[in-house]
């Protein structure tokens, strides 16, 4: 690691390198032992798992729909049309599948995507870091970034957001860049914009807009060079982003506003009832939490570099972070919907200034920083093991009972490999810990080398464990083996992820009475509901066959039908059986 001390205001933004052969060396050694803390931060749980509800249901079953047909005009969720969002994400993930499909489950492969643009986010995150403060802050900004609670559970899911991530990762070193190189800075600028729409529509470029005409109105980028950029980055994005757009529209009008009025427009204005909502100061109490440790360091880096005399108007290495960061938050608190997910590239720029943070920390408080992720990683650490061997024992009784019933559809096991990769990441840790942490950098290092340990166990051991709470493939089996040959199937309250895992695990698509687009009478009727009111048809004439949920959900129901024509009435016995 780098000795601590200042950043000094000589080279902050002006992107200076320091060449010494000691750095050279200092910056070998550290990558020689941070590569492999990334990559173990990255792929710890990407695979052996299924497709989990909600999210990775949907979006790995738009995946399929690319797999099957090779449309990338019209992604398709289980036989229907799902306008959401673009479909840059659909495409990677789908060409991650085709290629890794022959060695790991299909669902492994494709979350192989999620990997490669969380790699991509934070290569360019610590490009941005050494363009703004030179070459010595670069690491400590990814290492900031993977300590951030709220990217350890979101950025190893199959989901778009993280496309998005990386898609704004790019164009932030776009604009660091934009003041001196006009061409690299748009060439960066308009790539980033380009995925971050073809990742999740209008939002992105909306928060790069905005932040790019907010950096004009400052000295650092108000000059010719960065006009240039601009320009550049706009005759980058918009041929990408035309060629899905106006292949949409062509192919349909009417699919087209689907996407653009309801999905964007009217998702984001409220006018349409799709999405989540929160109470008012949702992200900013979130955000707390979120975006722990960057967030205080961000706000310690801040405010010790305007006490050291900096100028927030002309000091580039904190106005481009603190200009994203404001325009992700406008954006966000303008939105009818919101989610802590939606939080996940305001860690970013928090990064950014987080490096800065650490770098300046004094002594004192760089101990207390890596006190506090020993204490808190190594006794959340603790508990993992300690819960795991109680389930693998059974010993306590108590506490094995309880982890059972949590989990009913899970039978305790494990394998040798999988317990070497825990205890060799306990046993790294421990050896990592034992260092001092005298500046700012070891103890981010150190933050992140907890979390990582956290999620290596997690990946290992409870991998199982989750996945049988987590998975629909044991209720989809079940469900299936009640489902007569022959026949349409007609849903009723059917949601997005579980219309797609059961086209996975079965290959069966249903007719939706909500889509009101068939005149198809069906003999077979799925319907989904909760416990507290039933999953009901509707009418006497259909008679159930089938009953069942999720192992361990004691709030969701699902209930098959048919009609009289096509099946007896059930015996109790098989109306009541559960997956």
């Amino acid at each position: 690691m780098v000795a601590s001390g200042g950043t000094d205001s000589s080279t902050m933004g002006a992107g200076i390198r320091d060449r010494s052969h000691p750095a050279r060396v200092r910056a070998i050694r550290a990558g020689f032992l941070l590569v492999p803390l990334c990559a173990a931060w990255i792929f710890a749980t990407l695979v052996g798992h299924d497709p989990w509800k909600p999210d990775e249901a949907y979006t790995f079953g738009l995946v399929l729909d690319f797999l099957d047909r090779g449309d990338w005009v019209v992604p398709m969720l289980a036989g229907e049309p799902f306008l959401e969002k673009p479909p840059l994400f659909f495409v990677t993930a789908s060409a991650f599948a085709s290629a890794f499909g022959s060695v790991l489950p299909l669902h492994d492969a494709a979350r192989l995507a999620t990997g490669f643009y969380v790699a991509a986010a934070l290569a360019f995150l610590a490009l941005t870091a050494r363009e703004l403060y030179g070459g010595r802050l670069g690491w400590t900004a990814v290492l900031t970034m993977l300590g951030s609670l709220g990217l350890i559970v979101r950025a190893h899911q199959l989901i778009t957001d993280v496309a998005l991530l990386a898609g704004i990762s790019i164009a932030m070193y776009g604009l660091a860049c934009s003041r001196v190189r006009a061409l690299r800075g748009g060439i960066a600028l308009g790539v980033g914009g380009a995925v971050a729409f073809l990742s999740k529509g209008l939002l992105g470029p909306g928060v790069l807009g905005l932040a790019s005409l907010a950096l004009a109105c400052f000295p650092p980028w108000r000059q010719r060079t960065y006009a240039q950029a601009l320009l550049i980055a706009a005759l980058v994005a918009a041929p990408a982003i035309a060629t899905w757009t106006v292949a949409l529209y062509l192919r349909s009008p009417d699919l087209f506003s689907t996407w653009l009025v309801t999905n964007n427009f009217g998702r984001f204005l409220g006018f349409t009832d799709i999405g989540p909502h929160q109470p008012r100061f949702f992200y900013l109490y979130t955000l707390a939490w979120y975006a722990l440790p960057s967030l205080p360091l961000a706000a310690w880096g801040t405010w010790s570099r305007v006490r050291g005399g900096a100028s927030l108007r002309e000091d580039p290495g904190i106005l481009m972070p603190l200009v994203v960061l404001a325009a992700i938050l406008a954006v966000l608190g303008v939105a009818s919907d919101a989610r802590e997910l939606y939080l996940m590239p305001t860690l970013l720029p928090l990064a950014l200034l987080g490096a800065l943070g650490a770098d300046r920390l004094p002594a004192a408080a760089s101990v207390a920083v890596a006190r506090t992720a020993k204490i808190a990683f190594g006794l959340l650490a603790g508990v993992l093991w300690l819960l795991w061997l109680a389930l693998l024992s059974g010993r306590p009784s108590g506490i094995a009972r309880m982890l059972d019933e949590f989990q009913p559809d899970y039978s305790a096991s494990f394998t040798w490999p999988a317990l070497a990769v825990a205890l060799a990441a306990t046993a790294a840790w421990v050896v990592a810990s034992r260092a001092r942490a005298s500046t700012g950098h070891v103890a981010v290092a150190q933050w992140a080398a907890g979390a990582t340990l956290c999620i290596v166990i997690v990946g290992t051991l409870w991998l199982p464990y989750i996945d049988a709470g987590k998975s629909y493939r044991s209720m989809m089996q079940s469900l299936l083996r009640s489902v007569p040959d022959g026949g349409c199937i007609a849903s009723r309250h059917l949601g997005e992820p579980q219309r797609a895992m059961l086209y996975y695990y079965g290959h069966r698509t249903t007719l939706r009475d909500e889509a009101a687009v068939h005149d198809t009478p069906c003999s077979i009727l799925l319907v989904q509901g909760w416990r507290r009111s039933g999953a009901a048809a509707g009418s006497e004439d259909w008679v159930p066959v089938w009953e069942g949920a999720r192992a361990g959900d004691y709030k969701e129901l699902y209930r098959l039908y048919v009609s009289p024509a096509r099946h007896p009435a059930p015996s109790r016995r098989s109306l009541s059986a559960r997956p």
